[in-house]
């Protein structure tokens, strides 16, 4: 399914009042949603932020749209991410004053190994009266990588040389998709070690990840029959919460504009959530059965009972 180019360095390309101009690659240029460069210019990489998929979602493309957590000051952009997510997470009334974070924390899996959480979350107190963990893991994932990421490239170089470059020509439908599997699959780990570390730090502590309305939903596809426990309201420990595109107001140049979206929130029990990640899959016997081959070229048939006619062991 094809995909539009949604955000060109923190620029929407669905409105026309101003247009978009291209940047040079392996220049450095203002990042919009962090104090600091872009990283996809400076490696000459075309600065797509997210693109759009034809069922109208957004899929975040670079790792820092969606809340960077390189160190230095924090923006006005990265604070009220930070701000709704305590505000959902602990209370509607927390003020900016009362919410702490850390970011790139070093966490111990083992000796040689070491992980790093992209915030960790508190409040001023380090006790909270609310539902749910004091203090927390706070992961970021917005979407992930592309298919056919090449044709996306080639379809920037047109509009950057296209004689009568537009917005409209720019997000132009491309043949290129979206890899929920893939993003899935490195969050798997990070759900399993990262929560695990914080359950055993301290009673009270818990993990949360935001993600991006497809990640959310292919997460809540494919757990539909785990039946987890909704625990807002009581001791949850896991979170997570889904970040879609606000449509509230009419959209203008600039940044398109991500809420936490409450019809993708998820406030459950870690190992109630790990259990249901390993709990997949139905018995396959026919994958444990059938034709194999000897070491010696022999083609031999092990039958679904165990013993092979002949077996000496």
């Amino acid at each position: 399914m094809p995909v539009t180019v949604a955000e060109y360095l923190g620029q929407r390309t669905d409105v026309d009042d101003i247009q978009i101009e291209p940047v040079e690659d392996g220049t450095e240029v203002q990042c919009p949603f962090m104090n600091g460069y872009c990283s996809k210019v400076k490696k000459k990489i075309k600065p797509v932020c997210s693109v759009r998929k034809t069922d109208g979602t957004m899929w975040i493309t670079c790792q820092h749209r969606l809340c960077a957590t390189m160190n230095g000051p924090l923006t006005q952009y990265q604070t009220g991410v930070l701000l709704d997510i305590a505000r959902t997470v602990f209370h509607p009334s927390v003020q900016p004053n009362q919410v702490c974070v850390r970011r790139e924390v070093r966490m111990v899996v083992n000796e040689g190994t070491d992980y790093n959480a992209d915030y960790i979350m508190t409040l001023s107190t380090g006790r909270s009266p609310f539902p749910g963990p004091d203090r927390f893991v706070l992961e970021m994932q917005g979407g992930g990588e592309t298919s056919q990421t090449g044709r996306i490239t080639a379809h920037i170089k047109m509009w950057e040389n296209h004689p009568s470059r537009t917005n409209e020509i720019l997000r132009q439908p491309i043949a290129a998709g979206t890899i929920e599997t893939n993003a899935w699959r490195r969050q798997q780990e990070q759900f399993i070690v990262k929560g695990n570390i914080a359950m055993k730090t301290w009673k009270g502590y818990g993990i949360v990840f935001c993600v991006g309305a497809p990640l959310f939903d292919y997460l809540r596809n494919k757990l539909s029959d785990a039946h987890l426990p909704d625990l807002r309201s009581y001791n949850w420990t896991l979170a997570l919460l889904g970040f879609s595109e606000s449509t509230v107001d009419i959209p203008t140049s600039g940044p398109i504009p991500y809420r936490i979206d409450n019809n993708r929130l998820l406030f459950t029990n870690y190992q109630t959530f790990v259990q249901a990640l390993i709990n997949q899959g139905e018995p396959s016997l026919d994958a444990f059965s059938g034709t194999f081959t000897t070491l010696n070229g022999e083609q031999v048939e092990i039958p679904r009972d165990g013993l092979v006619e002949g077996q000496l062991f």
